[in-house]
């Protein structure tokens, strides 16, 4: 192990009026899957992130060179940095309130630990359970994966900081071919263990959504009660949400949401949390990337706007405490983002919605919404799957359909129902939505 004191005391003694070291250790093991097991993968490394302080000036090198030279560079190459970089006005100190909050959970030793052979039996079963979901249905492409995160911090104010969390995934899509059409359906299952995964379940949903997407028909435009399946909203939450409640981008003067703490936003069926120190929630940890204790943070309540993120830095400069949402690579500065945002689950079936939607759409999924823009508010979503509902019974399927519209209005006057149907993804967690009269772009 890596002497961390003594390089943290040289940074020192070469000029840093403040340091902090940032040790990351990443052990990912994958298995790659067509219709078969085609490759199997295991990495490991370990990068050391490098920030120091003179004065007002900061600067930040990370290095995966480990050996006593590519350390004593980074060292030197973080204090040159340091010394030609302009003051930040804005600076007062790295994190001086280091600490953890106890978690249980969030590391599984036997995913620590998994090999390659360890994820065989989940793959074969995701793979041969396609077909119980529909016969005819082809595996396309997958991966079971597991992966382990350990993080040591320590700075000049105190440390060191030991956290480790472990994750467990899986993907499979398939396709269905008939008469010349072809109908394809993707899905995944994250979990804290690779032996909570539920290999047979998707593979099963996904043989049997292939099918039915089939006969999918484009779109007619139009005026839409449209439900968004809880992925998509896991999907779009992050994209539009995350970044606006972010400090820096309230600072920056980059977010819709400047000036509106205590304001009315969404829907008062609205409810979400960062789930910072919610071990039921991956994406969770004992303590930031700058050795602040996490905690969970009611971010919208009843659809009002409570606090927006912070890390050290953005809290001090607005005199504030920091919310313990420190995000970082090793090479880069930290910035304050969820940790896992968690919009709470109301108490709404999936067939409830369905039954209340006289002309509908249940969307399965959509790519795009990464392309929104989350400055304006304004969400731009590419329908790939979706269900069509008239007088509450689906009666088929249609892709290719665009969602664009304010996300604050579709998550407040337009929002009717919440689901109870929560599911957790890595980062975040949400159920379904029903919204009504949502224009919906199509052929």
């Amino acid at each position: 192990m890596m002497d961390l004191e003594k390089i943290l005391n040289k940074l020192l003694s070469l000029g840093a009026s403040e340091a902090e070291l940032y040790l990351v250790k990443s052990r990912e093991v994958s298995l790659d899957l067509t219709q078969v097991i085609s490759k199997a993968r295991t990495s490991e490394v370990t990068s050391l992130g490098i920030r120091v302080a003179i004065g007002k000036s900061v600067a930040t090198v990370g290095t995966q060179d480990l050996s006593e030279k590519g350390v004593e560079e980074a060292l030197s190459k973080a204090i040159a940095i340091a010394k030609t970089t302009p003051p930040d006005e804005h600076w007062v100190s790295f994190n001086k309130e280091i600490g953890f909050k106890p978690l249980n959970g969030v590391y599984d030793k036997g995913t620590a630990e998994a090999s390659a052979e360890d994820l065989v039996g989940v793959a074969e079963e995701l793979l041969n359970s396609v077909k119980e979901g529909f016969k005819e249905a082809i595996p396309v492409r997958g991966a079971v994966t597991t992966s382990t995160h350990e993080v040591i911090y320590l700075s000049s104010y105190d440390g060191p900081l030991k956290r480790a969390e472990t994750a467990a995934g899986l993907y499979i899509m398939a396709k269905v071919e008939e008469a010349g059409k072809v109908g394809t359906y993707g899905e995944r299952d994250v979990k804290r263990s690779f032996k909570d995964l539920e290999p047979r379940k998707v593979g099963v949903e996904v043989g049997s959504r292939a099918k039915d997407f089939v006969d999918a028909t484009s779109l007619e435009t139009g005026d839409y009660d449209v439900i968004l399946h809880n992925d998509v909203v896991i999907a779009i939450l992050p994209v539009m949400l995350g970044p606006a409640v972010s400090a820096l981008n309230i600072q920056q003067g980059r977010s819709p949401l400047i000036g509106k703490k205590n304001v009315k936003i969404l829907s008062d069926l609205i409810t979400v949390v960062d789930g910072g120190a919610d071990s039921s929630l991956l994406g969770s940890k004992e303590f930031d990337d700058e050795g602040c204790a996490t905690n969970n943070t009611v971010i919208v309540d009843k659809g009002v706007l409570k606090t927006y993120l912070y890390d050290s830095y953005t809290a001090y400069r607005e005199g504030v405490k920091s919310t313990g949402n420190a995000v970082r690579t090793y090479s880069a500065s930290p910035t304050p983002q969820p940790n896992h945002l968690h919009l709470r689950p109301g108490d709404s079936s999936l067939e409830e919605m369905i039954k209340e939607s006289r002309k509908g759409l249940l969307v399965m999924s959509t790519i795009g919404e990464w392309l929104s823009n989350s400055i304006s508010g304004h969400l731009n979503a590419t329908i790939t799957h979706a269900y069509v509902i008239k007088e509450g019974e689906v009666v088929g399927t249609v892709k290719n359909g665009v969602i664009s519209g304010n996300f604050y209005e579709l998550l407040n006057v337009k929002l009717a129902m919440v689901g109870k149907d929560l599911r957790i993804l890595y980062r975040a967690s949400a159920p379904s939505l029903m919204m009504r009269e949502v224009r919906v772009a199509g052929k």
